[in-house]
């Protein structure tokens, strides 16, 4: 892998989150079915605490950092946002519609204007004062956020095959 490693930590499965952010060049925060209000006592193997702090070293250090879903939301909370519902629940495959700022960042400036993604999600990530929305669903108006050049939230899934029109698959 052109000289990096990749680790994990399986947290459902007692694995402990890395202490520091040293060795980290490139942190993925991705989802699961809670919130980051869900408490230990509602969901023992998440410690949304824990993955709050671990993010904000790895911001504080410098560190890329990109989060998925809950990850997202997550990431907010790290830097004070509080996470929300969004308007309506997305379950399925979905446009997003990239906004201005979205087409002008070299990141996403490839994708045009709308790309369709994965959704399974009811919550969206917080703001913070200098975020830049880089993406919207017609449900949820925070889909791709940057809060940093190096650090990103996506509430839908992006990293699903991407679909770039609109299919129905029915079994035979």
């Amino acid at each position: 892998m052109r000289g990096y490693t990749a680790g994990y930590s399986r947290v459902y499965a007692g694995e402990k989150l890395p202490k520091s952010a040293d060795e980290i060049d490139l942190l993925i925060v991705l989802g699961c079915p809670q919130d980051p209000s869900t408490t230990m006592e509602e969901c023992s193997h998440f410690n949304a605490a824990a993955e709050i702090a671990l993010i904000n070293k790895c911001i504080k250090a410098g560190k890329a950092v990109l989060g998925v879903c809950l990850g997202a939301q997550l990431i907010g909370e790290a830097l004070g946002a509080k996470h929300e519902h969004s308007p309506e629940k997305e379950i399925g495959c979905f446009p997003i519609t990239f906004t201005d700022e979205g087409k002008r960042n070299d990141k996403f400036s490839h994708f045009g204007d709308t790309s369709i993604v994965g959704h399974w999600h009811n919550d969206m990530p917080g703001l913070t004062e200098n975020c830049k929305i880089i993406a919207y669903s017609e449900a949820c108006p925070r889909q791709i956020i940057e809060y940093g050049k190096l650090v990103y939230g996506f509430q839908c899934h992006l990293e699903q095959p991407q679909i770039h029109s609109a299919t129905r698959i029915t079994e035979t």
